[in-house]
């Protein structure tokens, strides 16, 4: 019971907002909702012992008021998240999980509070516990409830169309944790690495769209991403858009040692390396084209990506990156050195017979992976199916279901880190969002 109590606290700390809120939303702009998620994750593995179920029930209270006198304002969010089910290995999928592999029957979290303010339509700046959302950098929506981070974010438009935006954060709360923590690597100690910072620039206007990051994981690993698109408007109101990104991750100092980034030691480590201790290098890069056709409620896309060393997605422990590339696996990164990776998807909106149900399907097939010390070590050949459907609930307003099935298949021979078992993912998500204004 002590339990369930620390994971409703927040929100009802948050709750108390409500009344002052309510008050006061006689001027525009308040916004308040509360956000519930049911989600289920079915998993099976080669390795039988990792098979496992949880099922959990998602809530946020989210506030963010307007802009007082058109300079500042704040939002705060609280975040629960309680156990309904679970079966099977332990571990944190959407429920927490101590280091006496037990579950935690729920947890709660002041996940978002913050101050914005703003100049004009200009410029932006948000200081303290937020969601964010950039090209190497995200806050993930995957489990019951998102991942937050505690920094402050900005941007700033220099013209329209153009925009100037970086971020710095030294803490973040995971997705299925209560707390709050320093940002680490999987072989360092607590707060090893004392901050991830982003700046980037983006650009839109008519068909055309470009965008330039840079992230910075202090002395652990330094990414740079540019991606561009161009949309041709045909007749009929069809569309195709044209996309071409290309990407890099290198190492960036004393913090990326040998099996910093998640493998233990391995083939894939210089000889004599120790865990823990002996630098590593990483320098990894990888290029993709990718083209989408939509021709009313149909959808048809296809991509190819090319690596030469391993691109790595993770920017600090338990952190699951951005994967920017379309090809990009949702169960194993497809990044791998000298691997090639061919997509296609498909997509189709049923609402000529079924108002509210969209379906896509994704297939991925990456062929020539090696290791990345030396290729003659081990090789590699994966595969991800992924079937997404969405319906949106007729019966309530901001009610949703939407059901994923992702079936990942690998043939490997030798040591590739990258490349896993053999897995079959179940996750079903029923979201309902109500808000107050």
């Amino acid at each position: 019971m002590k339990k369930m109590k620390a994971g409703i606290l927040p929100l009802l700390v948050a709750g108390l907002f409500v009344p002052a809120i309510c008050a006061a939303a006689e001027e525009d702009g308040h916004k308040l909702e509360l956000k519930v998620r049911g989600v289920h994750f079915d998993r099976e593995f080669e390795t039988s012992s990792r098979d496992r179920t949880q099922t959990a029930l998602g809530l946020q209270l989210n506030y963010e008021s307007p802009y007082f006198g058109d300079i500042a304002g704040f939002g705060v969010s609280g975040y629960s998240v309680t156990k309904l089910d679970a079966t099977g290995f332990v571990t944190t999928d959407v429920l927490s999980a101590d280091n006496n592999g037990e579950l935690h029957d729920s947890f709660g979290k002041i996940a978002q509070a913050f101050v914005k303010l703003k100049y004009h339509d200009k410029a932006q700046l948000k200081i303290g516990r937020q969601l964010y959302d950039s090209l190497l950098m995200i806050s993930s929506t995957s489990r019951a409830v998102p991942n937050t981070y505690s920094g402050a974010s900005g941007q700033l438009t220099l013209v329209p169309g153009l925009t100037l935006y970086g971020a710095m954060f030294d803490e973040w709360s995971r997705r299925g944790e209560a707390h709050f923590e320093k940002f680490a690597t999987d072989r360092s100690d607590e707060g090893d690495i004392d901050y991830v910072g982003v700046a980037g620039a983006r650009y839109a206007k008519g068909p055309y769209e470009i965008n330039v990051e840079y992230l910075n994981s202090k002395e652990f690993l330094t990414k740079v991403g540019v991606v561009g698109a161009y949309t041709f408007n045909l007749a009929d109101k069809n569309k195709l858009k044209l996309s071409a990104g290309l990407h890099s991750s290198r190492d960036a100092g004393k913090l990326f040692v040998t099996a910093a980034e998640g493998a233990e030691l391995d083939d894939e480590d210089v000889p004599g390396s120790r865990a823990g201790v002996t630098r590593s290098d990483n320098d990894g890069r990888g290029a993709y084209l990718d083209a989408e056709w939509t021709a009313g409620n149909v959808m048809l896309g296809a991509a190819v990506a090319k690596f030469d060393g391993a691109w790595i997605e993770d920017n600090f422990t338990g952190d699951h990156g951005m994967n920017p590339f379309p090809t990009g696996g949702v169960l194993a990164d497809m990044t791998n050195n000298d691997e090639t990776v061919w997509m296609v998807r498909a997509g189709y909106d049923w609402k000529d017979y079924i108002k509210g149900l969209k379906t896509t399907v994704k297939y991925k097939q990456g062929t020539g992976a090696r290791n990345s010390h030396v290729s003659s070590r081990g090789e590699a050949d994966e595969s991800e199916l992924e079937v997404d459907v969405r319906y949106q609930i007729p019966l309530l307003k901001g009610l949703n279901l939407r059901y994923r099935y992702l079936e990942y298949n690998s043939d490997k021979t030798g040591r590739v880190d990258g490349v896993l078992q053999d897995n079959t993912d179940h996750r079903v998500y029923l979201d309902y969002t109500y808000r107050f204004f």
